[in-house]
């Protein structure tokens, strides 16, 4: 680990339609600032939309298809060429809507004009996380656990009451920002570690989750994406791979080892996809550097963050059937998703990921099938589009970070008290018994 000096898509919940129509609008507005071309190209981007029937929802179930939204009885995708060349396959009638989102024209307005807002570019992560170093250098120890494919270090902050000290302690890791459009999935880990700092002096129950403990945190895995997001292509989900066939990106959460390929359902073979696995497991870079950190560490439980759905997955998501350890995750789930509602009213339904959609080579199938890990993915709000996306107003950040808190210090003190125990051995806290909403 180079350790630093501090002084230097998914599925969609279909919900009962708002005549909201002007956020519907500004969504596609950030979908396509570009232009047409006179003639689409092959690896252009181009949002169609189908009729949906029974027979149409059961055709496109296991396709690996960038959703959008529902509306009006239509879906609308974001898609590729070869993703139309499967709805072409698999005889799905699709219209072509008049927008774009050619990934290497446009949306460059504002890439100099703070676009993002008070979201975190790559440099003000970097600037706000080596002055929590140097803030709390008793708390929080800045380390750089790799580098991204363009050269930016990948930044791990480990807050434990001696941070330079590798002790005897349970060890937690929660990560942000594997695709780049999420940016809401970078604040909430970022958010963590400054309320933990924060708060320890005067918090009993903050201070004894960190005197016992050593909790990672990892606000941004995919800092090219995020950077070419918030300058170029607002809906860039990849790493910045340039691909053999002159396509650009990974699909880091595609990326990792568990079950990488087993089909092509739940990762594309096609560098051109938003959901394209790579050359092999672990190809990038970012997804090395948590593999290595994991090794080097014995975690006993794992959060990664992304965005929309509001929902908190378990393994498996590459079969439906359950892990050994499913009644121990649901249990978990369940008690995160009640400690959670009563902050703001949002209820984060919980279900085991195949459930929600297929997915193969994810950070969570990998971290328990390879580590025995119990690993969560937790998306964020909104449920749907017509909340707003992936464009989470900037004044719903501190809200969104609130109600996650409680299930943050639940799982790090359940991780705590169950430091000594194998998965299948742990305390199974809350009910255990699965009611999917």
């Amino acid at each position: 680990m180079d350790h630093l000096d501090t002084t230097d898509h998914h599925a969609i919940i279909h919900t009962a339609m708002k005549p909201v129509f002007s956020a519907l609008l500004f969504a596609f507005f950030m979908i396509s600032a570009v232009y047409l071309p006179a003639g689409q190209q092959q690896d252009s981007s181009v949002i169609v939309s189908v009729a949906l029937s029974p027979r149409i929802r059961a055709l496109l179930h296991d396709l690996p298809l960038d959703r959008l939204m529902e509306w009006e009885g239509r879906l609308f995708l974001h898609t590729k060429w070869k993703d139309r060349e499967l709805l072409h396959n698999r005889r799905i009638p699709f219209r072509i809507e008049n927008w774009t989102a050619d990934e290497g024209r446009g949306f460059q307005a504002g890439a100099a004009g703070g676009i993002n807002g008070i979201y975190h570019s790559y440099a003000e992560l970097e600037l706000e996380v080596l002055q929590l170093g140097e803030t709390y250098p008793d708390l929080i120890s800045i380390s750089s656990i790799g580098e991204s494919l363009e050269g930016r270090r990948l930044y791990a902050l480990k807050i434990s009451d001696n941070a330079e000290i590798d002790e005897d302690e349970a060890e937690v890791l929660i990560l942000g920002c594997h695709h780049a459009r999420e940016w809401i999935s970078l604040e909430i880990p970022l958010l963590l570690a400054k309320h933990l700092a924060a708060n320890y002096a005067t918090d009993p129950e903050i201070r004894r989750i960190v005197d016992h403990s050593e909790i990672w945190i990892v606000p941004c895995i995919n800092p090219d994406g995020l950077e070419y997001s918030i300058h170029f292509y607002r809906y860039w989900r990849k790493n910045r791979r340039q691909n053999a066939d002159g396509s650009f990106g990974v699909d880091l959460n595609r990326n990792y080892g568990a079950k990488w390929g087993l089909d092509d359902q739940g990762s594309s073979p096609y560098p051109s996809s938003d959901t394209y696995r790579g050359a092999a497991p672990f190809s990038e870079p970012e997804t090395r550097a948590v593999r290595d950190l994991c090794a080097r560490h014995r975690f006993k439980g794992l959060i990664s963050y992304h965005s929309y759905s509001q929902v908190i997955l378990h393994p498996w998501g590459y079969t439906e059937d359950p892990p050994m350890e499913s009644e121990l995750l649901a249990g978990l789930s369940e008690s995160m998703s009640r400690l959670m509602q009563p902050v703001n009213g949002r209820t984060y339904n919980w279900r085991q990921a195949f459930r929600l959609y297929p997915t193969n080579g994810d950070t969570t199938d990998w971290a328990l099938e390879t580590h025995g890990i119990p690993a969560f993915t937790f998306e964020l709000p909104p449920v749907d589009i017509l909340g707003g996306g992936f464009f989470n107003a900037e004044e719903d950040i501190r809200g969104i970070f609130s109600e996650n808190l409680p299930a943050l210090l639940y799982f790090m003190d359940w991780a705590v008290h169950n430091k000594s125990e194998d998965s299948r051995k742990a305390e199974i806290p809350g009910v255990t018994s699965p009611v999917l909403p």
